[in-house]
């Protein structure tokens, strides 16, 4: 029997379709390409914008078309908000949301024997429970994510991901530190701690939260690697978090990802981030204070409803001043069901891309300012492939690097110097003996 996947959208989504595959070769069956013919396909959705949505669609509709006679099993976040539409679709056999990912096999298996098709979606406002799953093993990877939370209760104005994911649930540290020690001894280097809520990691939890995770992965797993935070928000930047990231030398990646969504306190406030731009600042500040020459990367959100030329302005100069070593950047796209949804002052799809534009073009200028304070010095490197001779992996402060090669292969963990900036690429050499 042979089983594929196809995962859309966030890392958390990844992570939740490689262990629940995982799950299915445990039992027998054999990983192929999701362009392989299978006989079951596994379609993990996403929800966050509209073309989420639609590219959702377009997925299960290959699966059905390259597979007719597979089980196609759809989970995830499209298919919890928006059931009745994936129930319309025809060869759609199982069907759960964000729940009972640990039960999919059995669901499958029992639907390929019966052939009566299965449709599960729970409530999610009465889930306080970490549903476990884990990878128990790894497929041609070179970092390892690590789930360590699912869920999020700061209803942003713009996002369905509350409704889609429900509360916040923080997993046993018991049970990451056992997956990380796992996929530690398969040779992964680096380990990515990630989430729906990442840096709120035990808020359901008395008296533990992110900064005692990180100290007790450190403390448990033997030969650990790198840790890295996939993201986390400003508030969730605590001075206990702030005396590790400066006492810890070796573990923690010097890169984090701050989304800031809004350039001026009057579009934060509209999207409920709650926080200003002053506090933002100061997190960012304190974070430089403890580590000089941190990578910090970042969301942006344009075209919100309301944002007039004036804001635009003043987001684009806040931005210019901190110095963010990359940026990603969204035009708004308005979701049905959310508080901002029905907020006046649309703004038109037009000026959205140009302001993404702007923004971009800002950010090429910056990303690549940021990496010209690193040609001539020493990093360690993860190779991530090799082509042709030529080895590309990424830096612990999240730079990506190319170089030429004759020894080293795909995983390993080596040292160059970067010889020429570029963005998204630099150029390095492989350093020996350093």
């Amino acid at each position: 029997m042979r089983v594929s996947y196809y995962s859309l959208g966030c890392k958390v989504n990844e992570y939740e379709a490689l262990a629940i595959t995982n799950d299915f070769i445990n039992h027998g069956y054999e990983l192929v390409g999701f362009d392989d013919v299978s006989d079951v396909c596994i379609i993990n959705t996403c929800t966050v914008t509209a073309t989420a949505d639609a590219k959702s669609r377009k997925i299960i509709r290959q699966a059905i078309k390259k597979n007719p006679q597979a089980v196609i099993a759809v989970m995830g976040c499209f298919s919890q908000l928006h059931a009745d539409e994936v129930k319309k679709i025809p060869g759609v056999d199982v069907m759960i949301g964000t729940t009972n990912r640990h039960l999919l096999f059995s669901i499958v298996e029992e639907v390929r024997k019966t052939k009566q098709k299965q449709f599960i979606i729970d409530d999610l406002r009465h889930h306080y429970e970490y549903e476990e799953i884990k990878i128990s093993r790894f497929i041609n990877k070179s970092r390892s994510f690590i789930k360590i939370e699912d869920g999020c209760d700061n209803y942003c104005s713009y996002c369905t991901i509350p409704y889609a994911r429900g509360h916040i649930r923080s997993r046993k540290s018991a049970d990451i530190i056992a997956e990380i020690k796992d996929v530690t001894k398969l040779g992964i280097k680096e380990i990515v701690l990630t989430g729906i809520n990442t840096g709120a990691y035990g808020q359901d939890l008395n008296q533990y939260d992110l900064t005692d995770l990180l100290e007790e992965i450190i403390k448990n797993v033997p030969k650990l690697g790198r840790i890295r935070i996939s993201s986390i928000e400003a508030t969730e930047i605590t001075p206990k978090l702030l005396k590790f990231i400066q006492e810890d030398s070796h573990h923690l990646c010097n890169h984090f990802h701050i989304p800031l969504q809004g350039g001026n306190d009057k579009i934060l406030g509209l999207m409920n981030r709650k926080y200003q731009l002053s506090e933002y600042s100061k997190k960012i500040q304190a974070l430089r204070s403890v580590k000089p020459l941190v990578n910090i990367t970042t969301d942006v959100i344009v075209g919100f409803s309301g944002e007039n030329h004036a804001d635009f302005q003043s987001a684009y100069q806040f931005i210019e001043q901190m110095e963010f070593g990359e940026m990603h950047v969204f035009p708004y796209s308005r979701r049905p069901n959310t508080k901002a949804y029905q907020f006046p002052n649309v703004v038109d799809e037009t000026t959205k891309k140009n302001r993404v534009h702007e923004l971009l073009t800002l950010n090429a200028k910056k990303a690549l300012g940021y990496r010209q304070l690193f040609v001539g010095s020493i990093q360690e490197v993860i190779i991530e492939k090799v082509i042709q001779g030529i080895a590309f992996g990424h830096t612990a402060n999240y730079l990506e690097v190319q170089f030429p090669t004759i020894f080293s292969k795909k995983h390993d963990f080596v040292k160059v110097q970067i010889t020429e900036a570029g963005y998204p690429v630099s150029q390095a050499i492989e350093v020996k003996n350093v």
